[in-house]
């Protein structure tokens, strides 16, 4: 038999097919059925920091939305992360406060950086979802420096944005190995995880007009597993939804 796991969060899909060990293996054939698995599951498991939040991105964010960075000026500096926070959060109540007379919901991500073991300069990185017309709205409501801000299109996915703003642990080494480095807003989308027993003639693969990101395969006398991630492709107006991975026989 064969387990196929999936994630999906919003046109984002990350699927592993592996054969699994059964109470009739012999011991060699266990151990190295489990093995695989062992393999196999680490592609998916999303241990890293990076990982979860590429799939809470795609499961909320498209590429019309937006990547803000909010830096200080000199007279502005914060004089420690705490504090820095602070102004960060209260810049996210009064954007949501504006937004809400209006009748726009507000979803966003931060995260708060330094670079710098030794203190450096404190600034913030927000993805947003877009409105239309936010860079004059979101300059006056941050009046302590600079705001710069870019679509989302221009990222070559959401793992290399996902790894972007995840990097100051990586580089200055402050948090543990996973923990989460980045704030998310209430209600966010979370990315479903699909679990299923299938036999050894199933197997994964992309549906038509999908963009494949990665594929790892590994093939043994005992079994073999197959990782895939992809983009679905972009949902066309009439159609109620884009269907999911498909399964099929090999040949």
């Amino acid at each position: 038999m064969k387990r196929i796991k999936t994630i999906t969060g919003g046109r984002l899909v990350a699927s592993v097919c592996y054969t699994s060990a059964s109470i009739q293996d012999t011991p060699r054939e266990r151990a190295a059925k489990s093995q695989m698995s062992s393999v196999a599951q680490e592609k998916i498991n999303l241990r890293r920091s990076w990982q979860k939040l590429e799939m809470v991105l795609a499961a909320n964010f498209d590429w019309h939305d937006l990547h803000i960075v909010l830096t200080y000026g000199d007279d502005y500096l914060p004089v420690n992360r705490e504090a820095a926070i602070k102004r960060v959060r209260k810049f996210l109540a009064l954007l949501r406060k504006h937004r809400k007379v209006r009748g726009l919901i507000t979803k966003y991500i931060y995260v708060t950086e330094q670079l710098s073991a030794e203190g450096g300069r404190l600034h913030h990185h927000l993805v947003l979802n877009g409105t239309g017309g936010d860079l004059d709205v979101l300059q006056s409501l941050w009046p302590y420096g600079q705001v710069d801000m870019e679509r989302l299109d221009i990222w070559e996915g959401y793992e290399a944005l996902a790894k972007y703003l995840t990097k100051e642990p990586r580089e200055v080494g402050r948090a543990e190995p996973g923990a989460r480095s980045w704030t998310p807003s209430v209600g966010l989308t979370k990315p479903r995880v699909e679990s299923m027993r299938v036999s050894d003639s199933v197997t994964i693969t992309a549906p038509p007009g999908a963009i494949t990101l990665d594929r790892r395969e590994e093939k043994s006398e005992f079994g073999e597993y197959l990782y895939l991630k992809y983009l679905l492709p972009e949902r066309k107006e009439g159609k109620r939804g884009v269907r999911p991975p498909r399964r099929r026989k090999k040949e």
